[in-house]
């Protein structure tokens, strides 16, 4: 598919998840309403409560260009309309995959995600704003074999 179909139809799949993003505020906008009738008492929750206009606003531009942004990287794999509006579609999701493969790799490979960023441990503890504990003390004490069922307990 040749890129600019592909940037247009990935957008397009950026904007069907908003959508639906969108929905589900307005859906649940109405079920809180229903409610408030059926009881007879109490307030009506105006819009505003459930829709941000400026940040939803800037998500869907988000989500647009990271879309639009996924069909061009995919264009040469592309090969159908579908498939164009699927991968802008799953842009975000995708995006947020990689993000915790990068973490995961840290964690393989014995640093915290500050680490990871370049900032000095000194005396076990990480200094900087993001203060990540230690991977091993996510496996308790226990350490590997607890993880894995083989503790003693």
């Amino acid at each position: 598919m040749d890129w600019p179909t592909a940037i247009v139809y990935g957008a397009m799949g950026g904007a069907i998840v908003e959508a639906v993003v969108f929905y589900g505020r307005i859906s649940t906008w109405q079920a809180v309403r229903h409610r408030v009738l059926a009881k007879g008492k109490g307030r009506l929750p105006p819009l505003r409560r459930y829709v941000d206009l400026p940040s939803d606003l800037l998500a869907a531009v988000t989500r647009l260009l990271l879309g639009a942004g996924a069909g061009w990287l995919f264009h040469s794999q592309i090969t159908g309309v579908y498939a164009a509006v699927a991968v802008g579609a799953s842009a975000p999701a995708l995006l947020r995959q990689l993000g915790a493969t990068r973490s995961l790799r840290g964690v393989v490979e014995g640093t915290s995600p500050g680490e990871a960023l370049g900032e000095r441990r000194s005396g076990g503890r990480t200094t900087g704003s993001d203060q990540a504990p230690a991977p091993e003390a996510a496996l308790g004490s226990g350490g590997t074999a607890e993880r894995w069922g083989e503790g003693s307990g």
